[in-house]
């Protein structure tokens, strides 16, 4: 028994059916992915910039504790009342909590106060690290999903043509 062929138009149907699918699904699925590729991609950018902010912020406190360092230095019982209330704003506006006074006595306290607000920042960073570091596995695994999409629909546009171009070699048999 002889092997039946498809009359030609049938072919040419089918051949432009995947290549409306390959479209579709390039315009529709990868757009989709892109679009987010990109807002994981903002997020972790607004994360790095998190983690630059952060540092800064280790390093302004690092610049207090030498200010207070030298202070408690050239006065050891606190000096200058008006400076000692500049210098304890400004120190509270960093730490967040109530600062005592520049004296030799506090500075063990002072101190204190200083790491830990060096160590939450220092935990933020990472935390922004560690999300960095999951919205880098997403991408990675959406990428990898546009790829296989890309390779489909590759595959679909090929053999669409193939059998759109069976019409013409079945004419010339």
């Amino acid at each position: 028994m002889p092997l039946r062929v498809p009359p030609a138009w049938v072919l040419v149907l089918i051949g432009l059916i995947l290549n409306v699918l390959a479209i579709l699904m390039s315009s529709i699925v990868l757009d989709e992915l892109g679009d987010e590729i990109a807002q994981l991609n903002e997020s972790k950018m607004q994360n790095q910039y998190s983690i630059q902010l952060a540092w800064k912020s280790v390093e302004t406190l690092e610049r207090k504790r030498e200010a207070l360092l030298q202070h408690v230095q050239l006065s050891p019982e606190g000096g200058d009342e008006q400076l000692q209330q500049a210098l304890q704003g400004q120190l509270q506006y960093w730490v967040g909590k109530d600062i005592p006074a520049f004296t030799l006595a506090n500075l063990p306290e002072l101190m204190m106060l200083i790491n830990k607000a060096q160590q939450t920042h220092r935990d933020a960073i990472d935390e922004f690290y560690l999300d960095n570091l999951s919205i880098t596995e997403v991408m990675q695994a959406l990428n990898d999903r546009i790829a296989w999409y890309k390779n489909i629909g590759l595959f679909l546009q090929v053999f669409g043509l193939a059998l759109i171009l069976a019409r013409d070699l079945a004419r010339k048999e």
